[in-house]
């Protein structure tokens, strides 16, 4: 949740930037890390009127000036990859960045504005009379986000790989036990020797 009410400096946002950029999400992908960062620059340059499918393709991500967004759906792809990566680079930092970046789904155009993230203090205690024990403590859980246990394993890219490759193998050993059980069938029955010895 963010406010976007109040007009967030210029510098914040750029500091914030540069933080996301050297978040795990952008540093694994530079193509996002590029597509972040031409519309970040061209909101504020105040160019963000113009930040569209074509702009984003042809500077940023490096299509041909060709490129009809009409008939190619990668910007979109791309966009719904950024959204996630940015959601991912907030989510681990837990202590929490006070400037949000967020590209609103149908559009390309970056919003700024001030986290949230400012945790009320807790009263003050209230001294326990002797003998009594403490109330509860009650955790909200809905607020508090579980940090996110890292996966060991394949992505799926891998996954797929590997499943492919299996079935590869399982279709050479199907053919082979079908070459095999044909070329027996095609010799005839077999007749063991002792029986043709001594049907002589």
């Amino acid at each position: 949740m963010f406010e976007t009410e109040e007009e967030v400096p210029v510098g914040r946002v750029v500091e914030t930037l540069e933080i996301l950029l050297r978040a795990p999400p952008f540093l694994r992908s530079p193509k996002l890390a590029r597509f972040l960062r031409f519309v970040v620059e061209e909101e504020l340059a105040g160019h963000g009127a113009t930040i569209k499918a074509y702009t984003i393709a042809t500077q940023a991500l490096g299509r041909n000036p060709d490129f009809d967004p009409s008939l190619d759906p990668s910007v979109r792809v791309e966009a719904g990859r950024l959204r996630r990566a940015l959601d991912d680079a907030y989510a681990q930092h837990p202590e929490g960045l006070d400037v949000r970046i967020t590209v609103p789904v149908g559009g390309y155009r970056p919003r700024f504005g001030f986290t949230d993230a400012a945790v009320s203090a807790p009263e003050d205690p209230v001294e326990a009379e002797p003998g009594v024990p403490p109330p509860p403590v009650v955790q909200d859980w809905a607020a508090t986000e579980a940090p996110r246990p890292a996966v060991a394993g394949f992505g799926p890219r891998a996954q797929a790989t590997v499943i492919a490759l299996l079935a590869g193998i399982l279709l050479v050993l199907c053919i082979d036990l079908g070459l095999t059980v044909s070329a027996r069938l095609a010799s005839g029955p077999v007749v063991p020797r002792d029986v043709a010895v001594r049907g002589r």
